[in-house]
């Protein structure tokens, strides 16, 4: 069966190659299925674009949806089942997983909702499309039939991820992803070693993957590595585990691997203070590691705790020291607007995202995603805002606030954490010193003009 699968337009800067789409793309070519992605986040909607692509073969459109571009995505399904209402249209991804019944009660544009991970559960989908296997069969399906709602629940996780085929890159084009990934090298792309994250922080949702960390093999990994640099020529790989070194065995075999084999690739991943430690962390660097995103979040132990992180503020420093001292640079994430959190509070954690002295910090406001703690915090609080807009990557107008601080306030303060972090002159001098290259130069203009869409009123 002829299968598109769509990324949906939406409001954001962050724009990467669409691994889920891939994965489950590959899976459904290995079950003899013909997947095509469209991605309109990497190119523009036009009706154009679409039409070419929803040739009279294709049956069966499948879309994701993240919470920010959920309207996106149901306008875009009623933009297709009016025009051509034969289409069955299937929506699967974070948003559809987290509120299934509300995704599918939306539109009725929408046929089906997938929960979960789908690379099986879309294939068995097909499989009763085509009569090959009943109804009671499914997994993880949410579906109308005569103005009622069957849920067939999520029943379990895949467990070994080596069985998945490597995403179908082949259907999206590698090149272009890799000219706007924010990396050193070029070419770039991104790849997933591992599924679930084990912790607790109120402000995470895990709809997709769950809370078991389930990780590939160190040479299931190698093998793909080694297929991107022959295949794509890929000089350096963006990891997006939630914690890539949650199994330390595990990523010290994968770094061995990586030098043994002499593959001379750079990497960033991101990870949690409290999983690292100096031996480990000089081993990645001999890896090709060459900076870690860490998930520091506050400067203050009580929000911290409120947050819960399961680190403390001794333990970002520690792990920041160790990393500087083997040559890793640091991106610090940290959350401004934290339900509880006081004016002090929010000071506190600029000043320590600055005396910290990380090479990076990305600030972004508390937001109250769905199938998160946070959310029911917010909604009990009467806090609920309006999902329409993400506040992860870059700034947008901010028109809430979880805490008492009013969203007049955290727009102040977020401007004021990126300025009094970037502009400072000990930082814009380390800066300098470091630039060997065109490259470098190019890569902190573009830095530069995104900070100054950020702090300016």
């Amino acid at each position: 069966m002829k299968i598109l699968l769509i990324n949906p337009p939406g409001r954001t800067s962050f724009v990467t190659p669409p691994l889920g789409l891939m994965y489950l793309a590959a899976s459904l070519k290995k079950a003899g299925h013909q997947p095509l992605i469209l991605d309109f986040l990497l190119e523009k909607f036009t009706p154009e674009a679409l039409f070419k692509k929803l040739t009279p073969e294709i049956k069966v459109i499948g879309i994701t949806a993240v919470t920010p571009n959920i309207a996106e995505a149901v306008s875009l399904a009623d933009f297709i089942k009016k025009n051509f209402p034969e289409k069955i249209i299937i929506f699967g991804g974070p948003h559809p997983s987290l509120l299934p019944r509300e995704t599918l009660a939306s539109s009725k544009s929408i046929d089906f909702v997938l929960k979960g991970e789908g690379e099986e559960r879309m294939c068995h989908f097909l499989d009763y499309l085509e009569g090959k296997r009943k109804e009671a069969e499914l997994d993880g399906i949410i579906s109308r039939k005569n103005k009622e709602i069957f849920d067939f629940s999520q029943k379990k996780f895949i467990e070994n991820l080596d069985d998945l085929p490597f995403p179908a890159r082949e259907l999206v084009s590698i090149e272009e992803y890799s000219e706007i990934l924010e990396s050193r090298e070029k070419p770039a792309t991104t790849l997933i070693t591992s599924r679930g994250c084990p912790f607790h922080c109120i402000y995470c949702s895990k709809p997709i993957f769950g809370n078991v960390f389930r990780a590939r093999s160190p040479e299931n990994v190698v093998k793909e590595i080694e297929f991107l640099k022959e295949k794509y020529k890929i000089r350096e790989l963006i990891f997006y585990d939630d914690t890539f070194t949650f199994n330390r065995e595990r990523t010290v075999e994968l770094c061995n691997l990586l030098i043994e084999k002499k593959l001379n690739i750079k990497w960033k991943c991101e990870t949690r203070v409290n999983l690292v430690d100096e031996e480990l962390l000089e081993l990645m660097k001999k890896a090709g590691c060459y900076l870690i995103g860490f998930g520091i979040e506050s400067g203050n132990s009580r929000i911290l705790n409120i947050l819960k992180k399961g680190i403390t503020i001794e333990q970002v420093r520690i792990a920041v020291k160790a990393a500087k001292k083997v040559g890793i640079e640091i991106l610090g994430y940290f959350i401004l607007g934290i339900p509880g959190e006081t004016e002090k509070e929010i000071k506190e954690t600029i000043n320590f995202a600055k005396s910290l002295d990380v090479e990076y910090a990305q600030f972004s406001i508390a937001t109250a995603f769905p199938g998160t703690e946070l959310y029911q915090i917010a909604k009990s609080s009467g806090r609920l805002p309006d999902l329409g807009e993400s506040f992860y990557a870059l700034a947008g107008k901010v028109d809430f606030s979880l805490c008492d601080v009013p969203p007049k306030e955290l727009q102040r303060y977020l401007r004021k954490a990126y300025s009094s972090f970037y502009l400072r002159p000990k930082y814009i001098f380390s800066k300098v010193k470091k630039i060997r290259s065109f490259y470098d130069i190019f890569f902190y203009l573009k830095n530069l003009k995104n900070l100054i869409i950020i702090i300016k009123p």
